[in-house]
């Protein structure tokens, strides 16, 4: 007999000596019991859950989904298998696989089913003589708090919370087999990590069954104001089969003990419906006759008419909503919020007629009750759309100057906003959301994330606190620098109370002619780009745009003496996205017209060419520009909003629009969520984690516009060593597609800085295949602007630090019409531990402002005694390297994680 008396004493885990800290396989595909073991045994185990169940995000927790069929596992050697039977046939086929692999591995191997799935066919299988590693548990009817499970004892304690009384079915006598989660739980736990291992079938439920009326009258001992009464309901309970020959893992089971753990509270109360006497009459034949008429006319009108009302209400609410929401996606706000509201009546008259649908209750009940709930889901949907469209209307009048308490009304729109989201976000976790709203929901994900990540700071950047002032920076990316671009021009924009001030733009060297006191240029621009002086035009040399914004700030005051609030940045990339949504612009001043295909030759054409300091040329043409789309903005009476929303989403993520704030609270929300191009990094940083951070940001120095010719790759091959060293090397490609007849091309003349952990330590230089030898920079400006200075004939290589980061910066010329390779190689020293079972390799990519879409790959190579347990779903693996192969869009990050074999 398997020793139970340990019940009361038992931890939480019980291990032999021989068990080690391997990984733990879970397979369960509801999820109901496997779940709930990975929470339990994370704290110490790396656990992966193969399941259709969502989980919820651990480090120590491995998903894989499991919905049709049994997924790929991760080849790995575990400690245990738990394998959770649901009445999965699939699961009965690969027993044999699992039961090669626990020999293989020697590992714990238990099979766990419940009561509801006990047959005599699926026992017949496990007494199978090849089943030799193969330890059944067999549980019985779990009840908790939560009541997860549905079955007659977790009725009895919906029923007592819910109405203060228990329906009893019939004389009560069904029997149950109840177990408290928690106990069963524990128990599968010890049992896995005992040392004894019993070759019989562990069974967990009380040896002495109950029956229904008994536990029953334990919950009204415990309650007293619960009654107990008896009804003519059908039993749920079962006749069970409980194999023979098995051990009873609880001598004695205390019920009422753990039915003292739940919750008996009410919740809520049903009345009583009055009783009627009803007299007989008997009738004549005629009276009869009339009555069958009247009676068939009566079936028509109780059974079929309403299934034909109900039917074409909902059809014609789901019709109105999908025709209401494709409104919205084309600005017609007004019928939107009409056809909505028509989608509305019409589900809460199909809800309404809902109760007398007799015959679906008597024929279909869980068809109907399906209906009755889309019917629910539909009216959700239609009064959220309402509400949403109310909001974006509210906006737009406060924007218009139409409301006469413009705070009051956002701040309204702002709850309404946050409400229907987090609607939409609930049903959608409850599976509840149509097929085609959950297809729109997944389109604008990108739209939903930046709303809800930056809703909260609205009133204040809105100026509904107090009149906000804003630095416009327009920055062209074809002469790029590291916060974005050149700046050759700036915008004044004022806003208060939601309403836009009139945009105010102006030549940087407008600017920047009025500063009256020296600032010492940073040393790339002063050293190769012979800048004396710092100014406005070249405040964004820093790789972090906040301290760039900062800058910009500071220079604005000092050379015009304007305070703002904020810096906002924008480069021709994000012009020309936008063009390509509105379409071609006509700008009249200079009898052009501006599409996206032109845009950059007509800008180029008409600010650079025969253009001094001083001049207006450069503020007038992009004024005058500007100044059409913002027309166009506002006079087009139908706006693709759907796509604009989209092309805005996609400028910030590709850092073409870039925000800092002088409001910390504010600009905390921004950086955290990557908005400000910041160099910060959010990762947690844990033990047995390579943190590895990589990013090549270019300054161009040749006063041309070349970057509109140059093409740019980034390959890094990165190797984890044995050791827990890691060695990586990055290699940019230049390709210079200008020629000597291109209107803004010529020599790419480059500062480029190459962004590395800060513990990392800087190995060497490689151009075109060839080792350069280097030097330290030579960085004192006393010297390197000496008329006798002469520089050193090896590579002069700048090491700085900012915000935790090591920067590596040089300087290189691409000649036109040629390709440069330029590489880098750089170490870690002990970012893994070679005594952890568990390594993780997690790389933070920067995406420099104004840069294009590169192309990147990382080779990532691993130790032979690793295998792979997960990885970024970009990875690909080769067999002793990880490939990633991709665009930089954006920042991201990027992660693979390791066990030993």
């Amino acid at each position: 007999m398997y020793d139970t008396s340990m019940e009361q004493k038992r931890p939480v885990l019980i291990t032999s000596e021989e068990t080690s800290k391997l990984p733990i396989l879970i397979v369960d595909k509801k999820g109901f019991v496997g779940c709930a073991l990975a929470e339990v045994l994370r704290e110490q185990f790396l656990v992966v859950v193969v399941t259709a169940h969502d989980l919820e995000r651990h480090n120590n927790i491995i998903h894989v989904p499991y919905h049709k069929k049994v997924p790929m596992i991760p080849d790995n050697t575990y400690s245990h298998l738990f394998v959770v039977y649901n009445g999965e046939t699939e699961l009965l086929d690969m027993l044999q696989a699992f039961e090669e692999k626990a020999e293989a591995i020697k590992a714990r191997f238990l099979f766990i089913t419940s009561l509801l799935y006990s047959s005599p066919k699926l026992f017949n299988r496990l007494r199978h003589p090849g089943y030799a590693q193969l330890q059944t548990v067999l549980f019985g009817e779990t009840f908790d708090n939560a009541i997860t499970e549905a079955n007659e004892i977790n009725f009895f304690i919906h029923q007592a919370r819910v109405y203060g009384r228990i329906e009893v079915p019939k004389e009560g006598l069904g029997m149950l087999y109840p177990i408290f989660f928690d106990d069963m739980l524990t128990s599968i736990i010890t049992i896995a990590f005992a040392v004894e291992k019993p070759k019989e079938i562990i069974y967990l439920f009380p040896h002495h069954i109950y029956n229904e009326i008994t536990v029953a009258r334990i919950i009204q001992k415990i309650e007293p104001l619960i009654k107990v009464d008896f009804s003519k309901r059908k039993s749920t309970s079962r006749m069970f089969l409980i194999p023979p020959n098995g051990l009873y893992y609880f001598r004695d089971y205390n019920l009422e003990e753990r039915l003292r753990k739940i919750d008996f509270s009410r919740v809520g109360h049903r009345s009583k419906l009055p009783q009627k006497k009803i007299k007989l009459k008997v009738s004549t034949p005629e009276e009869k006759q009339s009555r069958m008429k009247l009676l068939f006319v009566s079936l028509i009108a109780i059974f079929i008419a309403p299934i034909i009302i109900t039917s074409l209400c909902f059809l014609f609410g789901a019709g109105l909503l999908i025709f209401s929401i494709r409104q919205v996606e084309s600005g017609s706000f007004s019928l939107a919020q009409t056809s909505a509201s028509i989608a509305q009546i019409s589900f809460s008259a199909a809800e309404m007629f809902s109760p007398s649908l007799f015959l679906p209750q008597l024929l279909l009940p869980e068809q109907k009750r399906h209906f009755i709930d889309m019917v629910q889901i539909g009216k959700i949907i239609a009064s959220s759309e309402i509400s949403f469209v109310q909001a974006v209307q509210i906006t737009r009048d406060i924007y218009a100057g139409n409301r006469l308490e413009p705070k009051t009304d956002f701040l309204h729109a702002q709850v309404t906003v946050k409400n229907t989201l987090l609607t939409m976000q609930k049903m959608e976790a409850q599976n509840d959301l149509p097929q085609y709203i959950l297809q729109k929901l997944h389109y604008f994900e990108g739209t939903i994330n930046l709303v809800e990540e930056t809703i909260d700071t609205w009133p204040k950047l809105l100026g509904f606190e107090g009149k906000k002032t804003y630095l416009l920076l327009f920055q062209n990316n074809m002469e790029l620098q590291p916060g974005g671009g050149f700046i050759g021009s700036y915008g004044i924009l004022s806003i208060e109370n939601g309403r836009l001030g009139k945009l105010k733009i102006n030549d940087v060297y407008d600017a920047d002619g009025h500063l009256t006191e020296h600032i010492q240029p940073p040393f790339g621009l002063q050293r190769y780009l012979g800048v004396s002086h710092l100014f406005l035009r070249d405040s964004n040399f820093n790789p972090d745009f906040t301290i760039d914004a900062k800058q910009a700030a500071f220079f604005l005051q000092k050379e015009t003496g304007q305070k703002v609030n904020g810096v906002i940045s924008i480069d021709t990339t994000f012009l020309k996205n936008l063009l390509s949504v509105v379409g071609s612009v006509d700008v009249p001043d200079y009898k052009v017209t501006v599409t996206p295909d032109n845009f950059y030759i007509l800008t180029e054409t008409h600010v650079e060419k025969n253009f001094f300091p001083g001049s207006t040329q450069k503020k007038d043409f992009l004024r005058s520009l500007t100044n059409a789309l913002i027309d166009k903005l506002s006079s087009k009476k139908q706006l693709p909003y759907e796509k604009i929303a989209q092309m805005l989403v996609m400028s910030v993520q590709q850092k073409d629009i870039l925000f800092a704030f002088s409001d910390l609270d504010v600009q905390n929300v921004f950086t955290v969520n990557g908005l400000s191009s910041s160099l910060w990094d959010g990762r947690k940083f844990e033990q047995s984690t390579a943190f590895d951070y990589f990013g090549v940001v270019d300054a161009n120095l040749g006063g041309n516009k070349a970057n509109y010719y140059i093409k740019r790759s980034i390959n890094q091959a990165t190797n984890i060593e044995g050791t827990g060293g890691l060695q990586s090397t990055a290699t940019v490609t230049y390709m210079n597609t200008s020629t000597k007849v291109s209107a803004f091309g010529g020599e790419y003349k480059d500062y480029v800085r190459f962004l590395i952990p800060a513990n990392a330590s800087f190995g060497s230089v490689t151009i075109d295949n060839k080792q350069i030898q280097t030097t330290p920079a030579i960085t004192d400006p006393a010297a390197f602007t000496s008329p006798n200075f002469i520089p050193p004939p090896s590579l002069e290589v700048e090491q700085t630090e900012e915000e935790g980061k090591k920067i590596i910066g040089f300087f290189i010329i691409v000649p036109v019409g040629i390709t440069r390779t330029v590489s880098i190689t750089y170490t870690e020293p002990g970012v893994t531990d070679s005594n952890t079972i568990v390594n993780n390799y997690s790389l933070h990519l920067f995406k420099q402002p104004g840069a294009g879409n590169d192309h990147y790959q990382l080779s990532l190579a691993f130790p032979n005694d690793f295998t792979v347990v997960s990885n970024d779903a970009g990875f690909t693996n080769v067999g002793g390297k990880l490939i990633y192969d991709g665009q930089l869009t954006a920042d991201k990050t990027i992660t693979a994680n390791f066990s030993k074999k």
